[in-house]
């Protein structure tokens, strides 16, 4: 199994991405971590929290922003 973590500015594509990364088996995410993007950073600590929320992972993947 292959142990990632994702760092990302949850734009669309990246949030699509994890959506992709998130439901392979052989994949296991320990984190997604926030860098600067073209928003508010708020919003992309959200967006990704989001994102998360949406696939059933918000519970399993913790999400730590910082850049």
């Amino acid at each position: 199994m292959r142990q990632i973590i994702i760092d990302t500015d949850t734009a669309a594509d990246d949030a699509l991405a994890m959506i992709m990364v998130l439901q392979q088996p052989d994949i296991q995410v320990h984190a997604v971590t926030i860098n600067c993007g073209n928003i508010q950073f708020d919003q992309l600590v959200k967006n990704a929290l989001y994102t998360l929320e949406l696939i059933g992972k918000a519970d399993t993947v913790p999400v730590h922003p910082g850049c």
